[in-house]
């Protein structure tokens, strides 16, 4: 049940327009952002571009642009390419390339932040929520703890940590890492880690697949 809560208490933190990338390793392409592009990159409009498109109303240009229509039939989406002398394939190709789980520039922010008040954590997620790879920082805060519960995650784990101190506990075995040091484990064995100070600790951390 704790560990239920947990997980739930993970997903509530994600903004709802990421929480299908968890349940979906390919995500939804935006055809209609990509096609926008497109056009306005070859200086069209939505009239001109349905004039070289025979065929194509402009009201359904418009509801694909704007994500009214997010699957076009492969016979609209050919129509399209040919108007804008594209092959269907590149068509396909640039809306994967604008899809955050295939490029994301990131900043100083991260992607998102997920706050756990009452356990003193924060996770700040520098990567798109995908399954295959996660990298971020976790933030302890003053004499917090943090077990293996937490990260339930059956695979390599490499931390390093960026501020303060961090005690770690592997099975039976303490080890105490100091800023700029690292350490490499495997999920599956039994984890805790401690922040001993009275100021916050900062960790990044790096494990693939994502334990979100």
């Amino acid at each position: 049940m704790k560990e239920r809560t947990k997980k739930d208490s993970i997903q509530r933190q994600m903004p709802e327009e990421f929480k299908e990338n968890l349940r979906d390793s390919k995500p939804h392409l935006n055809l209609g952002v990509t096609i926008r592009a497109l056009r306005q990159a070859k200086g069209l409009s939505g009239i001109e571009l349905c004039r070289k498109a025979k065929g194509l109303d402009p009201r359904t240009l418009t509801a694909i642009e704007k994500g009214r229509i997010r699957n076009p039939s492969i016979r609209i989406l050919q129509v399209i390419s040919e108007g804008l002398r594209l092959p269907l394939g590149r068509l396909f190709y640039e809306a994967e390339m604008q899809a955050p789980h295939f490029l994301y520039q990131g900043t100083q922010k991260g992607f998102c932040q997920m706050d756990f008040h009452k356990m003193g954590i924060k996770i700040i997620s520098f990567t798109p929520f995908v399954k295959d790879f996660f990298c971020g920082k976790v933030i302890l805060g003053p004499k917090r703890k943090m077990d293996g519960s937490f990260l339930d995650h059956h695979y390599p784990f490499h931390i390093s940590v960026l501020v303060g101190r961090v005690e770690v506990e592997i099975e039976e075995k303490k080890i105490l890492l100091r800023e700029g040091e690292s350490l490499f484990f495997h999920g599956m064995l039994k984890h805790n880690w401690v922040n001993p100070r009275y100021r916050e600790a900062v960790l990044s951390l790096v494990t693939a697949p994502s334990f979100l």
